[in-house]
């Protein structure tokens, strides 16, 4: 493993440069882990051993040393060492995933999950390669716990952090795309709704300080339900399913309009579906798994039941050890049309001697539980029961006929939506269920609080219905055949969706005037705003909104259209805009442009901001003017700066580093010896070792 540029973050994930944290003690590092890598254990051990004795009073050679025996199956001794690397920093970033790591290995997916959410609030913002893989070990692990939402919205943020890495968003496309079997509302992407009073949201992006910035606005504004849509939304994603789950209830029962109705209900029951929510859910996986004592007994049975047309989708692999398929029974036909229909029974798979039975109805299951024991008797062993949360492929599974046998496929596929309207409309109209309180779909509509809960139960149901049906291959891509109207049921139980509601007086009162979510827009809603109608604290947040999305040009457009309007006091502080502008000409090769931003930049802090950005305004002003030739210029311009700020290390550095950018070895050796003489004189360690690394460069550049 080669040593890293000095100016790239180091690989330990500190957010440092690597010059500044792990190069001291790299070469250790490298060697131990070229020793392991070529059998070398012992060898590599006695390397890490010494690593600690030398540096022991920093946590990343404890966690290299940990990360090696953990590699090697020393899981206890791996923990042991660990824990000195907590006891020197408890919030250790890298310590968090390998104890993550650790628990994965012994198959604890919820413990795991719970250290990898620790490690991505513990590492910085800086640390991508780190947050890019502790978010892809997050969606891992909450797409097991059935909670898509918490994975898509991780996976995304691996994507984010790591946009180059071709198999995440291969990954995200086949799980998350237009491909996906999942319903469209486990995999929509959410976005935060207008509030009547604006969060005070945080600029780092953590989502733990989002989630506490809607708390302190439902605190604030109590019955707003936009507000606890966002905090229900924000939990979600954060795989806090009960909270969320709380959260989007009550933003349920405030709402008044049907759109947000239907799509709030809707995410309700995707998380009510994850491990852990089945008292809150409707639906469950009834299992039961059986033992084989005799193969060729369950074999002659999966024969038999091939022949009379009872099993479908069958899959094996090529080592035959791996069997799956449907089980199902034909529908009785009072005319022989030449296509005949079935129902699903339930799911089976055959694996390492074990067969396994599942279904949604668990009626269905236990028959086809006690059909197998009965033909196949001492074969087996006694089916032992169990339960969990539902596939969301399998909660409308009983509302599907297929073809065993098939003259047309307009007849069957008539047949196949006969089957679903009758299901619908028919059967699981009159069940009871728990998300209206024991009451049915029938009552529910005549109720105005449940009626709110069933558009999103019609709208979760479709969308079940869509990603399980069978497909029409078209090219490329497939699409799912139509089975069932829904409009028909919302149309039958009073639930077709009405315009916009009027808000409940009490928000009316509490409500300030809304607050326009830039972050929420696309770069087509961006470009359509109006810049002349917008304050100066909106035209910030457009241009951030507008970098997020790599849209330069827009976040420029926004950029002049604000410095043209005339000076505001409520928003006095222009450094945003013209910073963008700095970096646009920068980017652009336009060094001259650039100053002249930086220039104007300055002047208008000087006149309408009391100068309380001169540093930064300084700092730019000194790089552009290094960067343009005019080299003496530049040092004056650092000089002041360091004269205004004789405490900051940035500025000695940067002095330091732009000099020897501009080949001027005789003044980098000056700023370095005068950060040098600072650190030594207030005790900054860090800026020594720098200053002294610097002022070597120069050295060799004379």
């Amino acid at each position: 493993m080669a040593a890293p540029n000095p100016y790239d973050n180091c690989p330990c994930g500190s957010g440092k440069k690597f010059k500044w944290c792990c190069a001291t003690y790299w070469d250790k590092i490298e060697t131990g882990l070229e020793m392991y890598q070529q059998g070398q254990l012992e060898n590599a051990l006695k390397m890490m051993e010494m690593l600690v004795k030398e540096h022991g009073t920093a946590p990343q050679p404890w966690g290299y040393y940990a990360h090696i025996l953990f590699r090697e199956g020393k899981l206890e001794k791996a923990e042991e060492i660990l824990e000195k690397a907590f006891a020197i920093d408890p919030n250790f970033a890298m310590g968090y995933l390998l104890k993550g790591l650790f628990r994965q290995s012994e198959g604890e997916v919820i413990g795991a999950l719970l250290l990898y959410r620790k490690a991505a609030e513990a590492y910085p913002p800086e640390a991508h390669d780190q947050l890019a893989q502790v978010h892809e070990m997050i969606a891992r692990n909450e797409l097991i716990l059935n909670r898509p939402v918490a994975s898509a919205a991780a996976l995304a943020r691996a994507i984010h952090f790591s946009p180059g890495d071709e198999e995440a968003v291969a990954q995200y496309d086949g799980l998350f795309g237009s491909q996906s079997r999942l319903p469209n509302c486990a995999i929509k992407k959410y976005s935060f709704r207008s509030t009547a009073q604006p969060a005070q949201l945080p600029e780092t992006g953590r989502l733990s300080e989002v989630k506490k910035a809607y708390e302190d606005l439902t605190a604030k504004v109590p019955n707003d339900p936009a507000a606890w849509f966002n905090l229900g939304l924000v939990r979600s994603w954060l795989g806090d399913q009960g909270p969320a789950l709380d959260a989007i209830t009550k933003s349920l029962d405030l709402e008044f309009d049907d759109a947000h109705a239907e799509e709030t209900a809707a995410l309700a029951e995707v998380l009510k579906c994850a491990q852990g929510m089945e008292a809150e859910c409707d639906y469950k996986e009834y299992r039961y798994y059986i033992q084989i004592r005799d193969p060729n007994a369950v074999l002659q049975l999966l024969q038999a039941w091939h022949a009379e047309g009872r099993v479908m989708g069958e899959q094996s692999d090529e080592s035959g050890q791996n069997f799956g398929c449907m089980v199902v029974e034909p529908l009785p036909s009072l005319l022989d049309t030449g296509t005949t229909m079935a129902k699903v029974m339930g799911n089976l798979t055959i694996n390492g001697g074990m067969i396994r039975l599942w279904s949604g109805n668990k009626d269905l299951a236990q028959t086809l539980a006690v059909e197998m024991r009965d033909r196949l008797n001492m074969a087996i062993e006694a089916p032992v029961e169990g339960s969990g949360p539902p596939q969301f492929g399998e909660i409308v599974q009983e509302a599907f006929a297929y073809p065993i046998r098939m003259s047309e496929f307009t007849e069957a596929e008539q047949k196949l939506k006969l089957y679903a309207e009758n299901y619908f409309e028919n059967v699981w109209i009159h069940c009871p269920m728990k998300v209206f309180g024991g009451a049915s779909a029938l009552d529910a509509g005549g109720s105005k609080l449940l009626r709110k809960r069933l558009l999103g139960v019609l709208k979760f149901l479709e969308d079940c219905v869509a990603g399980s049906a069978p497909r029409r291959s078209r090219g490329d891509e497939s699409t799912p055949m139509e089975v069932y109207d829904f409009n028909r049921l919302r149309h039958k139980l009073g639930a077709e969706r009405q315009g916009p509601g009027t808000p409940p007086p009490e928000l009316l009162a509490a409500s300030a005037p809304p607050k326009k979510d830039f972050g929420a827009m696309s770069a087509a809603d961006l470009a359509g705003l109006k810049a002349d109608t917008l304050s100066g604290a909106e035209i910030d947040d457009a241009i951030r909104a507008s970098l997020k999305l790599d849209a330069r040009e827009l976040a420029v457009a926004f950029a002049k259209a604000g410095i043209a309007k005339p000076a505001d006091a409520a928003k006095p502080d222009r450094y945003t805009l013209f910073a963008c502008l700095i970096a646009s000409a920068n980017a652009e090769g336009e060094t001259a442009t650039a100053l002249q931003h930086a220039v104007a930049g300055a002047e208008y802090d000087a006149a309408h901001n009391g100068a309380k950005r001169a540093n930064e305004f300084g700092l730019q002003k000194a790089r552009l003017l290094a960067k343009s030739g005019q080299a003496d210029a530049a040092v004056k311009e650092f000089q002041e700066l360091i004269a205004r700020n004789p405490d900051e290390a940035k500025f000695y550095i940067g002095a330091t580093e732009t000099m020897l950018s501009a080949k001027r070895g005789d003044d980098a050796l000056k700023f370095a010896e005068a950060g040098l003489a600072k650190a030594r004189h207030i005790g900054n360690r860090d800026l020594e070792g720098a200053c002294l690394e610097l002022s070597e460069a120069a050295k060799r550049l004379k």
